[in-house]
């Protein structure tokens, strides 16, 4: 039998391909969960150990679980597993039920971790290590932007599927999720496809994040203000830092601070694989996911007044 730690990976859709070409270049044997012929064609050429159909037909002595299917069938497949009384890593968001989530069982809390890949990235690492040694001062604020053309998740709208990653990387910077005060609609696009959210943090730092599935150019980009100087990490630069200190104005003035290149998922896996072999936990915890969830609701509520999920 192959020494390598065996992992159950639930969805081997257009994401969870990835999460299994991931764990098998971090050496883990993985075993999936795919029910259509395309996940069950990924899952082939991906190099799965096994395929079955259902959650229960795993085997039993895989040591840990990366759950990567449709955001609404998550905690059918957490409360399968749970039993089996190993870690469980589930694909963000968690849920958009937030009481079915409450109610899973207090063992969850040690055993049920949610991915936010972000909290992996270089660039956010760095952005926290600013705000936390105050290198340019303290944090005035927090700016960002998620936005781009459709939504692919058939059960989910856009606001599930985009606002989750900036509510982590706040977390990530502030050690809170911070609260919502306030929340508007996209008015560019129809339905609940994006909004525009106020927030701030306990001690009382304004936080801005906009998310939209309606804009023709994809924009992602985080910005974080301090008294001393505006840093920015863009997307479309993934591996740097852009650094203006204010009160200058000529563009010499820019600091390009390069961070890895690191892609942030397999980071992540490998937490989760050091944790299942005694190490520390992954990021995020289960009270952590269920702040995320119970932010995102609130401002589903605020901007389109109810905690609709439906994709746009």
């Amino acid at each position: 039998m192959s020494s390598a730690v065996a992992i159950g990976l639930v969805g081997v859709g257009d994401w969870g391909r990835h999460i299994l070409r991931d764990l098998k270049s971090l050496g883990a044997e993985v075993h999936t969960v795919a029910r259509s012929e395309a996940s069950v064609t990924r899952a082939t050429g991906g190099g799965a150990a096994s395929i079955v159909r259902t959650v229960e037909e795993l085997p039993s002595h895989c040591s840990g679980y990366v759950i990567a299917s449709d955001t609404t069938a998550h905690l059918e497949a957490v409360e399968i597993l749970i039993a089996r009384g190993k870690p469980i890593y589930v694909e963000k968001p968690l849920s958009p039920d937030i009481s079915r989530a409450r109610r899973l069982p207090p063992a969850a809390e040690k055993l049920v971790f949610t991915m936010h890949k972000w909290r992996y990235h270089p660039g956010i690492v760095e952005l926290a290590r600013i705000a936390m040694t105050r290198e340019f001062g303290p944090v005035t604020g927090l700016r960002s932007f998620r936005m781009g053309w459709e939504n692919h998740h058939h059960d989910v709208n856009a606001i599930w599927v985009l606002a989750p990653h900036d509510f982590s990387i706040a977390l990530h910077l502030f050690g809170e999720v911070p609260h919502v005060v306030d929340a508007w609609p996209d008015p560019s696009v129809e339905g609940d496809g994006g909004a525009l959210i106020r927030a701030e943090t306990s001690s009382g730092v304004p936080i801005v994040i906009e998310v939209s599935s309606g804009k023709p150019n994809k924009h992602r980009s985080v910005v974080l203000s301090c008294r001393d100087a505006v840093c920015e990490l863009d997307d479309t630069q993934y591996d740097r830092i852009v650094i203006r200190p204010r009160g200058t104005l000529q563009s010499a003035a820019f600091e390009e601070r390069r961070v890895a290149s690191d892609m942030p998922l397999k980071a992540e896996l490998a937490a989760f694989l050091d944790h299942i072999a005694g190490g520390p936990p992954p990021f995020t915890a289960l009270s952590e996911e269920i702040a995320i969830i119970e932010a995102i609701a609130r401002v589903h509520e605020l901007a389109f007044g109810s905690t609709c999920v439906s994709p746009s």
